[in-house]
């Protein structure tokens, strides 16, 4: 495998790559976004299933100047000393879950929102700290636009499960076998096969994931090989914006080119002497 593989009947950048081995895959139709004009930011969007390598993928997306909007990280500072998120959650389950920062203590918060008998209070939850997190994203967006950056990403973890591939351009979704997958998760501190399973039941399935993606990043191979081909997609990204930027400009000059022809051709015309 190259490491990155093309949705078979998406449309997106002509890269070459292998489909990913052990991995059979059906392209479904997805909401994505819709208005974006030739030349503007790309708006690509980044998940992938627990244990999977977004974390790591995210990061060198980084390291290569892309801009990336992380959820986790927006939600984390929600929840710090000082956070959006402090006073309404201390209003919905009070004190307890305040730590003595002043921030959210998420082992508190933990108790009253896991398990099925507590699916209210994740709802209640989800109420207030959902619109936070989006508002930052608009931010995010909006000013990158304004920047005029060629690529974005938006990291999100439940990119799939709230609907938000309809923000997203391009969606791309790191993936790994099953076993590699496991592995991973439980070298984690305090993870069981049992804490893994009941987080994998709330996400969409690996395989419907892939089946919804425009491209899937195969981090079960070698590192070097996955950033290689991490690499060529952000190139492709960026190629593709600045040439729709270039023919832009190419259609702008050649417009007022035009323009003033016409006024030439006008003017001289204009100051023909009448035939008598």
């Amino acid at each position: 495998s190259s490491g990155f593989c093309r949705r078979p009947g998406r449309p997106g950048m002509p890269i070459p790559m292998a489909a990913m081995k052990d991995k059979p895959m059906t392209a479904v139709p997805r909401r994505r976004r819709t208005g974006r004009s030739a030349g503007q930011t790309l708006v690509v969007g980044l998940t992938g299933s627990i244990g999977m390598g977004k974390s790591t993928v995210s990061g060198w997306i980084r390291e290569s100047l892309v801009p990336v909007y992380d959820a986790n990280a927006v939600v984390h500072e929600l929840y710090a000393a000082g956070g959006a998120a402090v006073a309404p959650v201390r209003q919905l389950f009070g004190s307890d879950v305040i730590d003595s920062s002043g921030g959210i203590n998420r082992d508190a918060l933990t108790k009253f929102v896991v398990g099925e008998a507590n699916s209210a209070n994740l709802r209640r939850l989800e109420e207030v700290v959902f619109p936070l997190v989006d508002l930052q994203r608009g931010r995010f967006i909006r000013e990158a636009q304004r920047r005029g950056e060629p690529v974005i990403v938006l990291d999100i973890p439940l990119l799939f499960e709230r609907g938000h591939e309809v923000l997203c351009d391009i969606v791309f979704v790191v993936s790994a076998p099953h076993a590699v997958q496991r592995q991973r998760v439980l070298e984690r501190p305090g993870m069981t096969d049992e804490k893994l399973a009941s987080i994998l039941i709330k996400q969409v399935p690996d395989a419907e994931k892939r089946a919804m993606a425009d491209f899937v990043l195969d981090t079960g191979i070698a590192p070097a090989r996955t950033r290689e081909a991490l690499d060529a997609f952000i190139a492709d990204c960026r190629q593709r914006v600045e040439t729709e930027r270039r023919r832009r400009r190419l259609i702008s000059v050649a417009t007022v080119l035009l323009a003033m022809g016409v006024a030439v051709v006008a003017t001289r015309r204009a100051r023909r002497p009448l035939a008598s």
